[in-house]
């Protein structure tokens, strides 16, 4: 959203800091001090201590386990359920991950780009005990990921270059890439392939299937996977079943998106 020639009159600090703490807690790997908050804030505590107050009592916030910690509350997570349930991209993907799921027997997500970030939307577990762990609400570094380069794979050159300035590139496998020529050549193959298999490339031992899901002008607007350990894939079969089988889904959704295309 573009800044208002009004902003000064519009802008709500108050509620600019509440959202803010949120924010800070919910990217924290582990329950956060009312000084910790505070500093963090560049606030006082006694500033802090009000926005935390309140927060705690609309219930977006709770006491941790240690006293006088804080994490994020239930509250929380009922505003992002809703958030997701709204998205008809979700309501028409589910029954197809299902199924694909079913198919395959290796757990199926949907996918989208939030900004630098792979946000799963949604995330049909395995059945069986082949099970990932990417669930609905996890994020993932896009420029690290299978799933992030089949999202940036209808981005022009000039548009990836924006997606990477200023973007710290680091290493999580031997297959990130650490630049944007890097970057680039994994995106180039996901567009001539249609899809990208990827084993090892987020973590050892686990590996995955992605293909881009397209809207009605052809633009890529999600993405759909399998993933799961290694011990869950039939590495045989890869070519003539997984592949096919996480394409055709995508098609599904995407033909229901309005994409009318080739497959």
């Amino acid at each position: 959203m573009t800044e208002s020639a009004n902003h000064s009159i519009y802008f709500v600090p108050g509620l600019q800091r509440g959202l803010r703490v949120l924010e800070l807690l919910g990217a924290a790997e582990e329950p956060m001090s009312l000084s910790e908050i505070a500093r963090k804030m560049e606030l006082s505590r006694s500033s802090a201590f009000r926005l935390v107050y309140t927060l705690r009592y609309m219930g977006f916030l709770k006491e941790a386990e240690q006293k006088n910690t804080y994490t994020l509350g239930a509250r929380v997570l009922n505003l992002g359920f809703a958030y997701l349930n709204q998205l008809p991209i979700t309501s028409i993907a589910r029954p197809h991950l299902a199924a694909l799921r079913d198919k395959t027997g290796v757990s199926a997500h949907l996918s989208v780009l939030e900004g630098h970030d792979v946000l799963y939307l949604g995330s049909h577990q395995a059945r069986t005990g082949y099970v990932s762990n990417m669930v609905t609400g996890t994020r993932a570094d896009a420029y690290a990921s299978a799933i992030g380069w089949c999202l940036l794979s209808s981005l022009s050159d000039a548009e990836l270059a924006a997606f990477c300035d200023g973007l710290e590139m680091r290493a999580k496998t031997e297959h990130t890439p650490t630049s944007l020529a890097e970057l680039k050549a994994r995106v180039a193959q996901v567009r001539a392939d249609g899809f990208i298999f990827s084993r090892g490339f987020h973590q050892p031992g686990g590996s995955s299937v992605a293909v881009p899901v397209r809207d009605n002008i052809g633009a890529v607007v999600a993405c759909v996977n399998i993933s799961g350990p290694d011990s869950g894939f039939d590495f045989d079969r890869m070519d003539t079943f997984y592949v096919p089988e996480t394409r055709a889904c995508a098609l599904r959704i995407s033909r229901e998106l309005g994409y009318a295309g080739p497959e």
